[in-house]
């Protein structure tokens, strides 16, 4: 078996996809791809049986993959793509982040511009805590004191919320869905809405009432 993991073994299964658990390998905690060895190719026969199948649908391979990636290969690349400005600006566009441009900054200052050891060791952008209740992306939490990585469930990690932490996620892109849930549960954006109008908008003590029953 090969991996992108330092070609080495020390990785963790996860549902989807693999985790490089190896410390001294730059694709530490990132996902790496397993190559099986299969007995096929020790197969002469076999071997030049898929040569010539290749070549005769040559065209038509080609021809399908024209317009693209499949939606797997999609999901494989996006999941590896590098942490650049540009892809994290993307990454903030496609989970529709409320004020995009500002937490760019944000997570500019949080990450010392994408290098800081968060960033590269627990793929977390924003320090972003753990969250216990909360529906979260992270798989894990970072104790800073002892260094340590421990994964696990929010009942499981429970345990640790007094402690000094931040969360872990399986790749820096899962940080930025997280933020979106976290932005989701304490930005009510409708109820705001709702309240600046009942404020400062309308004199009718009943305009709020009247605005969700049409809304329905």
């Amino acid at each position: 078996m090969k991996t992108s993991c330092c070609h080495s073994k020390s990785i963790r299964q996860e549902e989807d996809y693999a985790l490089c658990m190896n410390e001294d390998c730059d694709n530490f905690m990132r996902p790496t791809q397993i190559v099986h060895r299969s007995g096929i190719w020790n197969n002469t026969f076999a071997f030049f049986f898929f040569v010539f199948f290749f070549i005769l649908t040559f065209n038509d391979y080609s021809y399908n993959n024209a317009g693209g990636l499949s939606n797997v290969d999609s999901n494989i690349f996006k999941q590896n793509r590098p942490l650049t400005e540009a892809t994290l600006r993307s990454e903030l566009d496609s989970n529709s982040i409320l004020c995009p441009d500002q937490v760019f900054a944000q997570i500019m200052i949080e990450s010392a511009h994408l290098n800081s050891y968060l960033a590269k060791h627990t793929n977390n952008l924003l320090g972003m805590r753990f969250p216990f209740k909360r529906k979260t992306t992270a798989i894990g939490i970072y104790l800073p004191e002892t260094n340590q990585i421990i994964k696990g469930t929010q009942e499981e990690l429970m345990k640790y919320h007094n402690k000094n932490h931040y969360a872990v996620y399986a790749n820096w892109q899962d940080c930025v869905k997280d933020y979106k849930h976290w932005q989701d549960q304490s930005f009510k954006l409708t109820e705001r809405y709702l309240l600046f109008l009942g404020t400062y908008y309308a004199e009718d003590t009943k305009y709020v009432e009247k605005i969700k029953k049409l809304s329905k």
